[in-house]
Protein backbone atom coordinates (compact mmCIF):
# COMPACT_ATOMS: atom_id res chain seq x y z
CA UNK A 1 0.00 0.00 0.00
CA UNK A 2 1.06 3.20 -1.15
CA UNK A 3 1.05 5.78 2.33
CA UNK A 4 1.57 9.57 2.22
CA UNK A 5 3.03 10.45 5.78
CA UNK A 6 2.16 14.89 6.86
CA UNK A 7 3.82 15.83 10.01
CA UNK A 8 6.09 19.04 10.34
CA UNK A 9 8.01 17.09 13.04
CA UNK A 10 10.73 15.33 11.36
CA UNK A 11 11.34 12.78 14.06
CA UNK A 12 7.50 11.84 14.20
CA UNK A 13 7.26 11.75 10.47
CA UNK A 14 10.43 9.19 10.87
CA UNK A 15 9.14 7.32 13.64
CA UNK A 16 5.29 6.53 11.70
CA UNK A 17 7.00 5.53 8.52
CA UNK A 18 9.15 3.20 9.85
CA UNK A 19 6.23 1.37 11.87
CA UNK A 20 4.95 1.80 8.31
CA UNK A 21 7.15 0.34 6.37
CA UNK A 22 7.90 -2.45 9.02
CA UNK A 23 4.55 -3.89 8.28
CA UNK A 24 5.42 -3.84 4.44
CA UNK A 25 4.06 -0.61 2.97
CA UNK A 26 5.74 2.13 0.62
CA UNK A 27 5.58 5.16 2.56
CA UNK A 28 6.61 8.55 0.92
CA UNK A 29 6.71 11.98 3.39
CA UNK A 30 5.44 15.53 3.40
CA UNK A 31 6.46 18.38 5.81
CA UNK A 32 3.29 20.45 5.72
CA UNK A 33 0.44 20.18 3.58
CA UNK A 34 1.50 22.07 0.89
CA UNK A 35 4.05 19.89 0.35
CA UNK A 36 1.75 16.49 0.65
CA UNK A 37 -1.02 18.72 -2.51
CA UNK A 38 2.39 18.50 -4.63
CA UNK A 39 2.91 14.94 -3.55
CA UNK A 40 -0.77 13.82 -4.47
CA UNK A 41 -1.01 15.71 -7.42
CA UNK A 42 2.59 13.31 -8.38
CA UNK A 43 1.13 10.13 -7.51
CA UNK A 44 -2.01 9.62 -5.68
CA UNK A 45 -1.44 7.40 -2.54
CA UNK A 46 -3.76 4.90 -1.36
CA UNK A 47 -3.69 6.48 2.17
CA UNK A 48 -2.54 9.72 3.68
CA UNK A 49 -1.69 10.23 7.27
CA UNK A 50 -1.45 13.35 8.79
CA UNK A 51 -1.20 15.68 11.45
CA UNK A 52 -3.23 18.70 12.38
CA UNK A 53 -1.08 21.57 13.40
CA UNK A 54 1.32 22.03 10.20
CA UNK A 55 2.90 25.37 9.22
CA UNK A 56 1.81 26.68 5.96
CA UNK A 57 -1.10 24.45 5.72
CA UNK A 58 -2.69 22.53 8.27
CA UNK A 59 -4.30 19.36 7.93
CA UNK A 60 -7.99 20.57 8.02
CA UNK A 61 -6.66 23.29 5.20
CA UNK A 62 -4.87 20.29 3.10
CA UNK A 63 -8.21 18.11 4.20
CA UNK A 64 -10.48 20.56 2.40
CA UNK A 65 -7.72 20.99 -0.92
CA UNK A 66 -8.01 17.02 -0.78
CA UNK A 67 -12.11 16.86 -0.40
CA UNK A 68 -12.98 20.44 -2.80
CA UNK A 69 -9.82 20.84 -5.35
CA UNK A 70 -8.46 17.65 -5.57
CA UNK A 71 -11.87 15.80 -5.76
CA UNK A 72 -10.33 12.87 -4.08
CA UNK A 73 -13.76 12.02 -1.76
CA UNK A 74 -12.72 9.07 -1.64
CA UNK A 75 -8.85 9.26 -0.35
CA UNK A 76 -9.35 7.51 3.22
CA UNK A 77 -7.30 10.41 5.30
CA UNK A 78 -5.89 9.52 8.82
CA UNK A 79 -5.28 12.49 11.31
CA UNK A 80 -2.88 11.84 14.14
CA UNK A 81 -3.27 14.72 16.79
CA UNK A 82 -3.60 15.57 20.28
CA UNK A 83 -5.72 18.23 20.16
CA UNK A 84 -8.89 16.75 22.08
CA UNK A 85 -11.95 18.17 19.18
CA UNK A 86 -12.19 15.30 16.50
CA UNK A 87 -15.81 16.15 15.30
CA UNK A 88 -14.00 19.58 13.68
CA UNK A 89 -11.52 17.13 12.28
CA UNK A 90 -14.11 14.54 10.94
CA UNK A 91 -16.42 17.37 10.02
CA UNK A 92 -13.80 18.80 7.56
CA UNK A 93 -13.64 15.32 5.80
CA UNK A 94 -11.02 13.01 7.87
CA UNK A 95 -12.16 9.71 7.95
CA UNK A 96 -10.79 8.52 11.21
CA UNK A 97 -8.71 9.86 14.19
CA UNK A 98 -6.13 8.87 15.63
CA UNK A 99 -4.90 10.33 19.19
CA UNK A 100 -1.09 10.90 20.58
CA UNK A 101 0.66 9.07 21.87
CA UNK A 102 -0.16 5.84 19.68
CA UNK A 103 1.34 2.33 19.69
CA UNK A 104 3.06 1.12 16.38
CA UNK A 105 0.20 -1.28 16.28
CA UNK A 106 -2.23 1.74 16.65
CA UNK A 107 -0.83 3.29 13.92
CA UNK A 108 -0.50 0.04 11.15
CA UNK A 109 -3.96 -1.41 12.41
CA UNK A 110 -5.98 2.20 12.12
CA UNK A 111 -4.02 2.61 8.42
CA UNK A 112 -5.26 -1.12 6.95
CA UNK A 113 -8.80 -0.89 8.27
CA UNK A 114 -8.92 2.35 7.42
CA UNK A 115 -7.57 1.81 3.81
CA UNK A 116 -9.39 -1.72 4.16
CA UNK A 117 -12.65 -0.31 4.69
CA UNK A 118 -12.22 2.07 1.60
CA UNK A 119 -10.61 0.26 -0.73
CA UNK A 120 -12.10 -3.56 -1.39
CA UNK A 121 -9.69 -6.51 -1.61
Amino acid sequence: MRILVVDDDPDLSLLMSLFLRKAGHDVTTAGDGIEALGSIRERVPDIVVLDWNMPRLDGLGLTAEVRGELGLTSLPLLMVTALPDHAKALAAGVDRVLVKPFTAAGLVEAVEQLAGAERPT
